[in-house]
């Protein structure tokens, strides 16, 4: 996908021509992700054919329900797109959800009841307010939730792919990871049960961050009482690893970021402001005495720096 957005650019420069290519090339996964790229792509420009406009238009209207738009794109995917499947798709998340963040957008909500929710960059999530039950459940990203004495006290479940937490009053964040939920607190208490643990929930109190999965805690430390820096727009590294911290970064930006080997240890500190994240990168590769390697505007590597 980082090549076609390379490719659609009006102004192709040889030298990108050549990387791509190269690319291909390089190793025969490679062309076979290209291969499959060019696949999608085409499905995708049938789609826009004369056949489709009208199924496609009505589709796209922005006064239908999330339910006709969803019932409708399965009929686009069988007309236009054969076995493509989007059920989980970020492209079909953001569609059919009731909320949701672009990458390096920091969202804030109100919801009926005044509790605030804040969306981390690329973040996507579904409300259901009902008489007896508050539920959010997260589908992908990062999100804040502040629950004071403002909210009518009834209870809030947030879901994830991992369990359900719970809470009355109470300030906390909640991140879906690859493969496990991590949940810090900042004020009150919140109720933790892992989807597939049956014993009673566990209670996690103000300053605690856990990590879990369906099976239970894999991790349990202590956090900050103060709310993430990213809902104030920063982003803050203490001592922290060249790799890691460049994979945090990479969520608010758009293609391939990360750092040669040889210097994935090196440390970081500093506090940085969200809202561009090409500065962050030239300030720290300064600070480090690091050179940035721009392949493409959407692949960019960190060296060491040539003598």
């Amino acid at each position: 996908m980082h090549w076609h957005l390379e490719l659609q650019e009006h102004d192709i420069s040889e030298a990108t021509l050549a990387a791509w290519m190269n690319w291909r090339q390089a190793h025969p996964l490679h062309e076979r992700a290209w291969q499959r790229a060019e696949a999608f792509a085409q499905r995708m420009s049938d789609i826009r054919s004369p056949s489709q406009r009208a199924l496609a238009q009505a589709t796209l209207r922005p006064t239908l329900s999330r339910r006709a738009v969803i019932k409708q794109l399965s009929v686009l995917l069988a007309a236009g797109a054969g076995a493509w499947t989007l059920k989980d798709t970020a492209l079909v998340q953001d569609m059919t959800a009731d909320y949701h963040s672009r990458i390096g957008e920091q969202r804030r909500i109100a919801l009926a009841d005044d509790t605030q929710v804040q969306l981390n960059t690329d973040s996507v999530i579904n409300v259901v307010f009902e008489r007896e039950s508050r539920r959010i459940k997260l589908l992908r990203g990062e999100i804040l939730i502040t629950r004071d004495h403002s909210a009518d006290g009834r209870l809030l479940s947030i879901d994830t792919a991992d369990g359900r937490l719970e809470a009355a009053l109470a300030q906390f964040s909640v991140r879906q990871r690859v493969g496990f939920t991590q949940v810090s607190v900042y004020q009150g208490t919140l109720l933790l049960s892992p989807s597939l643990q049956r014993r009673e929930p566990v209670v996690l109190k103000a300053g605690e961050q856990v990590s879990f999965n369906d099976q239970g805690l894999m991790l349990r430390q202590t956090v900050a009482l103060a709310a993430p820096a990213w809902t104030q727009g920063m982003l803050v590294a203490q001592g922290q690893r060249l790799a890691d911290f460049l994979d945090d970064l990479s969520r608010y930006r758009r293609g391939h970021l990360a750092c040669d080997p040889t210097i994935a240890d090196v440390r970081v500190s500093g506090t940085f402001p969200l809202a561009d994240t090409e500065r962050i990168l030239f300030a720290v590769a300064d600070t480090l005495q690091l050179d940035v390697q721009q392949f493409t505007r959407y692949w960019v590597t960190l060296k060491p720096r040539m003598a």
